[in-house]
């Protein structure tokens, strides 16, 4: 993750460097909005799960999680995403009695999708 904050030039750059490629990849930039292809959700776990301990950079898996998570665009989440994100919430200090709930919002937002809770009243329903 480059940030950038010149003059004029404000964003974030999310580059993937490859083993012995002399060049990155740039796979998403935020510039008031993101664009890019952004990562599945396996391709985001792989890189968080899979340091490279001789590299310089972050090595704690729940912190690469954590900041990959902006990158995911993935429609089709797995069961198992949403733990994961409340265990690393948590581990990092989220509340737990408000960590699911944070994960599903994550999640919903990030995937571009609508979260819907069955328990809210809608105002246009008429109920």
């Amino acid at each position: 993750m480059i940030y950038r904050n010149l003059d004029g030039d404000y964003g974030t750059d999310y580059l993937l460097t490859h083993p012995g490629r002399s060049y990155v990849e740039q796979i998403a930039s935020w510039d008031g909005d993101f664009s890019g292809t952004g990562l599945t959700w396996l391709e985001l776990i792989r890189i968080a799960d899979n340091p490279a301990l001789t590299a310089e950079g972050v090595q704690d898996t729940v912190t690469r999680l954590l900041l990959l998570l902006p990158l995911l665009t993935d429609p089709d989440m797995p069961e198992t995403a949403s733990a994961r994100l409340v265990a690393a919430l948590t581990v990092v200090g989220a509340p737990q009695d408000t960590a699911s709930i944070a994960a599903e919002h994550l999640l919903a937002h990030l995937t571009r999708r609508s979260r819907h809770d069955p328990a809210w009243a809608s105002p246009l329903s008429g109920s």
